[in-house]
């Protein structure tokens, strides 16, 4: 997805939390909450929640989407940088992280063409698909292509965790295939990341969780 024109429906300057959830509002399906100050974006769809810091939106809009379903823009602060959160009723669409910003200083990359913009939908298909891809016998799987496959799905992770959201699911897939071939890899070192570690910590309690179930 490319930029997107925006309608005319915005919100500029501070928007307060009560000024959020009415720009929300039009989005059928998605449930918004303000939980102990932080701004709650549910997608059942998803089954992930977006949760944010309303001080952190400057801005939201309405804007067109090619589905033609309806669609708000949050333009979230995350350091310096304004990155674009787009909520429709059954997805949403972010940045994924710069694999610079993921791997050790000086580290050699080959990163695939990045998308601009991901959707959450989008990064889940993908990265199940590598990790059902790995199981099959007849799949040919070059260490480089695995390398810059592997490191472009932790930039989908990383770009939907920097937006407030927990892909569990879909970091399960992504723990699976770099347990059976990211050895094999010539993938750069990782730097250390506290969410990423509280998001794969979650990953194992889950899995121990349905193994119990089972």
């Amino acid at each position: 997805m490319g930029a997107l024109p925006r309608q005319h429906r915005c919100i500029t300057g501070f928007v307060h939390s009560f000024e959020l959830t009415e720009a929300l509002a039009p989005v059928p399906g998605i449930e918004v909450s303000i939980r102990r100050g932080a701004l709650n974006v549910h997608v059942p769809e998803l089954g992930d929640t977006v949760r944010l810091d309303p001080d952190d939106v400057d801005d939201a809009q309405q804007v067109f989407v090619p589905t033609r379903k309806t669609a708000v823009q949050l333009d979230v602060r995350r350091g310096r940088s304004v990155l674009p959160l787009i909520v429709t009723e059954d997805d949403l669409v972010f940045s994924p992280a710069y694999a610079q910003d993921l791997v050790e200083r000086g580290a050699r990359l080959e990163v695939p063409a990045m998308p601009g913009l991901i959707a959450y939908s989008e990064m889940h298909r993908d990265v199940r698909a590598f990790g059902r891809t790995i199981d099959d016998p007849a799949a040919i799987l070059d260490p480089p292509t695995v390398a810059g496959t592997l490191l472009a799905h932790r930039c989908f992770l990383a770009g939907a965790v920097r937006m407030g959201l927990w892909p569990i699911r879909v970091a399960a897939w992504w723990e699976y295939a770099f347990a059976r071939v990211g050895g094999s890899a010539p993938l750069p070192a990782f730097r250390a990341d506290e969410a990423w570690d509280a998001l794969m910590a979650d990953v194992t309690e889950a899995r121990r969780q349905t193994a119990e179930a089972d």
